[in-house]
């Protein structure tokens, strides 16, 4: 259970790994966000685009992202904000690892503090596709007594 006043700029949340991505993955994300835009599932699409397979969602790995945070909360605490910005493609079949890392820390004076997490998106080969932000507020220690 994190809480504000045991974090340290620098601190890496545990990381969430996915994969390898499917088609099936995809298409039930398609499903999800009643999106079916065919580049997603159906290679001939991404091949007649000149992409060498079929991109997995932006919008998934922002769901990814947004879940590697809501599992290192673990109930405690309140995302107020993420953001990402999409840098490549991960295709399917690529295993990805979502991270994230203290990035700044702001406390307030109700025995909460708020949290800027750097989150990205990396492949196998550690080359980040998706890049962004999250802001977390956590009760601090003396908050929780």
């Amino acid at each position: 259970m994190p809480l504000f006043s045991d974090l340290r700029v620098g601190d890496e949340l545990p990381p969430l790994k996915k994969g390898p991505v499917t088609r099936q993955h995809l298409v039930e994300w398609c499903a999800a966000e009643n999106d079916y835009y065919p580049l997603h599932y159906d290679e001939r699409v991404a091949t007649a685009m000149r992409i060498p397979g079929t991109p997995i969602q932006g919008t998934y790995k922002l769901a990814l992202s947004g879940q590697l945070i809501s599992n290192w909360l673990n109930g405690v605490g309140r995302l107020r904000s993420i953001s990402v910005s999409y840098r490549g493609l991960d295709l399917e079949g690529s295993l990805i690892t979502v991270r994230g890392v203290v990035a700044a820390l702001t406390p307030s004076d109700d025995g909460t503090g708020q949290a800027v997490i750097e989150v990205w998106v990396e492949d196998a080969d550690m080359k980040r596709s998706t890049t962004g932000q999250a802001v977390i507020e956590l009760p601090s220690r003396s908050a929780t007594r």
